[in-house]
């Protein structure tokens, strides 16, 4: 468009100003419009259940995190329905931890990378709601996985908490320092950071279980039970408090700040 056809649209609109409409025409508006919007199908009210709020939002989640998880309940059930569990197995299936409590964090970090943060702030649901309900269904994915792989486990051996020292907890240390670093560290180059993280966790676990394992044939550990019991609860309730508190700050910052698009 021309400057002279800009500048005769701006003088058009500044001696032709819109009217203002009656406040009992917005107000009845409003009203037919939220009359309609609860008569449309396959909307769900406000008050709906959680379940109803869950599926509205499974078809917005990333069709790759679905095959992920799977592969990992093929491994599992390739490995752990064997006669024998080997330690190197179960130490090798200790890399899963890191893998499936990444996949939460990578859909989140998807919304705001794909500039998508905005629509989604101005939708029936906030932000924060968005985030968390993604939080749950992907989190709730790698439950029913490692609940599996624990079945699985308990029928071969009697000591189930082998299965929480190698598999389960440094699933649940990946996920609390994954959430820690969205937390304090909300930069564009998240994903590299979280991969650089679950790498390091990875390398560390696998190296901490191969000298407990060391330890265990020459040290009768009676007190590891009990102490990888105590560490699954506390790193449980950092997973926890580190989603909720993500959750709040993005609350805080929505409209504000773009999260991690400076």
């Amino acid at each position: 468009m021309k400057k002279s056809d800009q500048e005769k649209i701006t003088q058009f609109l500044q001696h032709h100003q819109a009217p203002k409409p009656l406040p009992e025409k917005v107000a009845r508006l409003k009203q037919e419009v939220k009359q309609q919007a609860e008569s449309m199908p396959f909307v769900f009210l406000q008050n709906s259940r959680l379940p109803d709020r869950l599926l509205r939002q499974l078809p917005y989640i990333s069709l790759w995190i679905w095959p992920v998880q799977l592969l990992v309940l093929l491994l599992f059930f390739l490995l752990l329905r064997q006669q024998s569990v080997s330690v190197e197995t179960l130490t090798l299936l200790s890399s899963t931890g890191p893998l499936l409590a990444i996949l939460p964090m990578a859909d989140i970090i998807r919304s705001f990378g794909c500039n998508m943060w905005e629509m989604e702030a101005a939708c029936r649901y906030d932000l924060r709601q968005v985030t968390a309900m993604r939080l749950c269904i992907v989190g709730g994915g790698d439950i029913l996985v490692l609940a599996f792989g624990s079945c699985l486990y308990g029928q071969k051996m009697s000591a189930l908490w082998e299965f929480g020292l190698y598999i389960l907890l440094p699933f649940l240390i990946s996920s609390s320092i994954y959430l820690w670093e969205l937390n304090h560290f909300p930069g564009k180059y998240s994903t590299f950071l979280l991969v650089s993280t679950g790498i390091g966790v990875n390398l560390m676990c696998c190296f901490l279980l191969e000298n407990i394992n060391n330890r265990m044939h020459t040290v009768h550990m009676k007190w590891l039970p009990a102490v990888t019991g105590i560490a699954v609860i506390a790193f449980s309730a950092a997973t926890v408090y580190s989603a909720v508190s993500l959750c709040t700050n993005l609350k805080k910052k929505e409209g504000v700040i773009k999260w991690n698009l400076e």
